[in-house]
């Protein structure tokens, strides 16, 4: 991934994410617990994950043969949607979070000042909230309640996530 890319990638997240918050949408509300997007969620993480551990170097599996590391993790990942379905959107919410954060980390790795923006909303917003949200789903609820109460901290904080998304997507342009 080129940093344009990781730009591009973040814009999208934080522009999405900010347009939801801004508008009070519905399927904000309803996300905690909705099975669609555990269901589409849940099937992106565990395809990114299992992809990526198909192409690490040989030397960070620690010997171990990849393609049974693969499986496994697939099959318990996928195991979630009927062992622990409760908040599990939220929980695959903060590993889709890291995983971006990894990526865009890795595309601005040494490449200061153009990368100032990545590593800020990389470390500030996605590995904080997507450690938080994966390891404590009840706190992206409380959070999520908290910002929606009322209208101007919604207004506020969906801005701030457009605003966000403005700024990496003219640094991916450039």
């Amino acid at each position: 991934m080129t940093l344009a890319q990781a730009y591009a990638a973040l814009a999208a997240f934080l522009l999405l994410s900010g347009w939801f918050v801004f508008s009070d949408a519905a399927p904000l509300r309803t996300f905690r617990r909705s099975r669609p997007a555990a269901l589409v969620l849940t099937f992106t993480v565990t395809a990114w994950f299992g992809w990526w551990l198909l192409n690490l170097p040989d030397p960070d599996l620690a010997g171990l043969p990849r393609e049974p590391v693969a499986i496994g993790f697939v099959v318990c990942s996928l195991a979630t949607l009927i062992t622990m379905p409760d908040l599990l959107p939220v929980r695959a919410l903060g590993v889709a979070m890291m995983f971006l954060a990894r990526h865009v980390l890795d595309a601005g790795f040494g490449r200061l000042p153009d990368s100032l923006l990545a590593a800020s909303v990389s470390y500030g917003f996605l590995v904080v909230f997507g450690l938080w949200w994966a390891s404590s789903p009840p706190a992206f609820v409380r959070h999520c309640d908290w910002v929606l109460a009322e209208s101007f901290r919604r207004r506020s904080a969906g801005g701030f996530l457009i605003l966000l998304g403005v700024a990496c997507a003219a640094s991916a342009l450039a």
